[in-house]
């Protein structure tokens, strides 16, 4: 991965005063809501035009309180890419998370790997119902925290929050945040990493998951030894029936240790989306 740099520790932090505020107290002012109204009704939404005009968007006021798929976010404006979709964009990676949420029981488990501010942990959440649960993984404790926070202003007690780097065995990793962009941080490992890293099906009998009905993963590279060995040895009954998996492997496709799981556990490619391939099991 191109142009990394070493992770600061305020962004891997909570922002100061983060929840000073209850959510609702950071409403955008009509100019904000006017901008924003015009991104989402125009290309403003995308590509640089998209940067530019969140840019100047949190530059007249931030944080900023939205609502995104009827669930609160506060958005800190501080180049995050899933920010900028969720704040102008209202059906931001629709088809991804509309595919995990055809695949999810009202009383079922889902797992967002990669979760940051919660994108695809709310939206889920709100369709498991109080029964389910959403077991929430990141390696950034302050995306997490945010998630939290974004969790409880939603009315939202399902999430499950995990602060670990998923791996092949246990061991540490340290991160890395690519193009100074807070949604494209990846993990290398370390001996002396500041983040434990553990197999996901450790993950998964800590938190006392007997079953899972959908997962996504989006941990830039990182998929192979994430998701392939969990993959490979599940019982049936771990084995999600829809998976979304961030594109990264030759020519654009799937990861290959990620994709010869598939195949042989029985998946079938359901779909495509510019950045995630789409998998449902039969």
């Amino acid at each position: 991965m191109s142009e990394t740099r070493a992770i600061t520790a305020a962004e891997t932090a909570l922002p100061p005063g983060y929840r000073k505020k209850p959510w609702g107290a950071c409403r955008p002012n009509a100019l904000q809501s006017a901008l924003i109204a015009l991104a989402r009704h125009t290309f403003l939404h995308h590509g640089r035009a998209r940067h530019r005009l969140t840019n100047l968007i949190t530059r007249l006021g931030r944080p900023l309180d939205v609502e995104f798929r009827n669930c609160r976010y506060r958005i800190e404006g501080r180049n995050n890419l899933m920010e900028y979709g969720l704040l102008l964009h209202p059906t931001y990676n629709a088809q991804e998370i509309d595919f995990l949420l055809q695949g999810c029981r009202k009383d079922g488990i889902a797992v967002d790997i990669g979760a940051n501010i919660g994108l695809y942990s709310l939206p889920l959440a709100a369709a498991v119902g109080s029964r389910g649960r959403v077991i929430s993984i990141d390696a950034n404790a302050g995306v997490l925290a945010r998630l939290v926070f974004n969790a409880e202003s939603s009315g939202l007690s399902q999430i499950m929050p995990v602060h670990r780097a998923v791996g092949d065995h246990d061991g540490k990793v340290d991160l890395s945040i690519c193009r100074d962009d807070l949604s494209i941080v990846s993990v290398a490992e370390s001996a002396t990493g500041a983040v434990p890293m553990q197999p996901l099906a450790d993950i998964l009998a800590a938190q006392g998951v007997k079953h899972v009905d959908v997962l996504k993963i989006d941990i830039e590279g990182f998929e192979d030894a994430a998701l392939a060995p969990f993959l490979e040895s599940a019982p049936e009954q771990m084995l999600p029936r829809r998976i979304v998996l961030e594109r990264g492997g030759p020519d654009g496709g799937d990861y290959p240790g990620c994709a010869a799981a598939f195949k042989r556990r029985g998946y079938k490619l359901a779909g495509r989306t510019r950045s995630n391939s789409l998998y449902r099991r039969a």
